[in-house]
């Protein structure tokens, strides 16, 4: 156990010591006011998404604002939402029908206006937001009446549509246009059309949520809201948002450590609710003599370091979630679009790993460094153990995300530990393009892989995706370039009043619209 958890524990044995009463009434209350407090780390600068992609402001954007489709993750198919329809006029060329039904939270009607003005400012030149690639396959939008859009893309793409349902959210054309500050909107004025309006946001105090009562376009894919309120309060220390849930305070914390999970889930007051979408912890190898590290050219070094890692122990020690964590053995999953593979990881065996390590001619080891990211920092401990029983003495970088990407752009990463959410994207070229971009983050530059994943984006044949992802992501096994170490659940401890849904693709791992009191 960390010295900083160790902490947070002993301040959370104290805080529990308070009385029942305390403990118990202000929680009731609030499922009385049908009224849920969830703890933020960090200030909230925005609820839209294309302002601030971490995480957090995924949950408030997902509640204030739709897409124009929806991705059902239970069946694997789009569903209406915003656009009632579409169709396919060629591989480049996609009509979509809007519901005529819809308006903003400030009562104005939603139509293809707002659609096309939404694209267009998202694709303009002058426009800058860290994921604007996402958008890169559009070639124009254009309106066909006052509630049809087409849209003409740059080539078949299979990612169009799921960008649509993931990673779009549309904005009122008039409000939003009107702005000089396009910023403004999301951390001031931010209106959509989603399940919850937003009647209040402030970076220090938070940010309140009030359920849409008129939203037609809700369905079991996206549906209406369930509770009448939600206050999102930043409370960047961990020991503080204890402290609150067990006061009444709070009535939902996501928890990142599986010693805070133990503890305070073990109290009867609370509940623990796993949900497992597409987040994996994995374990990088720099095969490409980035970080000049000698030994990790070599495919039997990269191979030692993982046969010597139990990933069964480990994940049982360290990753919160219980029965809900689970090994994975290829880097995307099955639910996803375009996902395929037909090989694993090779199996957990130190005497094979020393033996490999001896051939390699590393008989006494060696030492290494391993960057561990925010969230892994645990895991990245916990692997340095594994790797020192073959004599590779391994120290622990634990790095915030900046410090990360700067080392990362200065080519100083030997093993990174790390967890991807597959940007919240359940299509595996958003995995493939992640890591093997021949940018920064790509530690291997392998050009087969890179022949793979062209093809694979730029084709909307489905068969022709899995077939090339498929590709990439067995060589990636075969090569020993990546570790996938286990599924990551996002983990909420939450009053036991209270019912969080499973199975979100939110990159937060729930949804605002989905929690539920009893």
């Amino acid at each position: 156990m960390t010295r900083r958890i160790a902490a947070i524990l002993t301040f959370a044995c104290l805080t529990f010591g308070l009385t029942p009463v305390l403990k118990t009434e202000p929680a009731l209350a609030q499922k009385s006011a049908d009224n849920v407090r969830i703890g933020f780390f960090d200030p909230i600068a925005s609820a839209l998404l294309y302002d601030d992609s971490q995480p957090e402001i995924g949950l408030l954007s997902r509640a204030v604002f739709d897409p124009l489709i929806c991705f059902d993750a239970k069946s694997g198919e789009f569903r209406p939402l915003l656009a009632s329809a579409w169709n396919m006029v060629d591989d480049k060329t996609i009509d979509f029908d809007l519901r005529r039904d819809v308006k903003f939270h400030d009562g104005a009607r939603f139509s293809a206006d707002d659609v096309v003005y939404t694209l267009r400012w998202l694709t303009a030149a002058d426009t800058n937001f860290r994921f604007k690639e996402n958008f890169d396959w559009l070639a124009s939008i254009e309106k066909l009446d006052d509630y049809k859009v087409r849209m003409k893309l740059k080539r078949p793409a299979g990612i169009a549509m799921i960008r649509l349902a993931i990673s779009f959210a549309v904005v009122p054309a008039a409000r939003h246009g009107a702005l000089a500050e396009k910023a403004d909107f999301g951390r001031r004025t931010p209106i959509g059309t989603g399940p919850f309006r937003l009647e209040s946001i402030d970076s220090s105090k938070g940010v309140v949520l009030v359920r849409n009562a008129d939203y037609p376009q809700g369905s079991d894919c996206k549906p209406a809201a369930k509770v009448g309120r939600i206050q999102a309060i930043p409370m960047p220390e961990l020991q503080t948002q204890i402290a609150q849930l067990s006061t009444g305070g709070l009535d939902l914390l996501h928890v990142p450590s599986k010693d805070v999970v133990d503890f305070v889930g073990s109290d009867p007051r609370f509940a623990v609710t796993a949900s497992q979408a597409i987040t994996f912890h994995y374990m990088a190898i720099d095969s490409a003599g980035r970080s000049g590290h000698p030994a990790l050219s070599d495919i039997r070094v990269r191979q030692a370091l993982m046969q010597s890692i139990d990933r069964e122990l480990v994940i049982r020690n360290v990753v919160p979630g219980g029965d809900a964590v689970k090994p994975v053995d290829a880097l995307c999953f099955r639910i996803q679009l375009g996902c395929d593979y037909s090989t694993k990881p090779p199996a957990y065996d130190r005497e094979a790993a020393k033996a490999l390590l001896t051939q390699a001619g590393y008989p006494d080891g060696f030492e290494i460094e391993i960057t561990a990211t925010p969230g892994s920092h645990d895991l990245g401990v916990a692997l340095a153990g594994e790797l020192r029983k073959i004599n590779v003495r391994a120290k622990v970088d634990k790095v915030t995300f900046v410090a990360y990407r700067q080392k990362q752009r200065d080519n100083k990463l030997q093993l990174l530990v790390g967890q991807w959410t597959s940007g919240g994207v359940p299509d595996a070229s958003s995995t493939a393009e992640f890591y093997f971009d021949r940018g920064a983050r790509d530690y291997w530059r392998d050009p087969q892989i890179d022949a793979w994943v062209h093809e694979g984006v730029n084709s909307g044949d489905e068969k022709i995706r899995k077939q090339m992802f498929g590709r990439v992501f067995d060589r990636a096994n075969e090569q020993r370039y990546i570790l996938p170490i286990s599924t990551k659940p996002d983990v909420f401890i939450h009053t036991k009043d209270m019912t969080v849904a499973r199975g979100s693709m939110s990159v937060y791992g729930a949804d605002a619209n989905e929690l539920l009191w009893k």
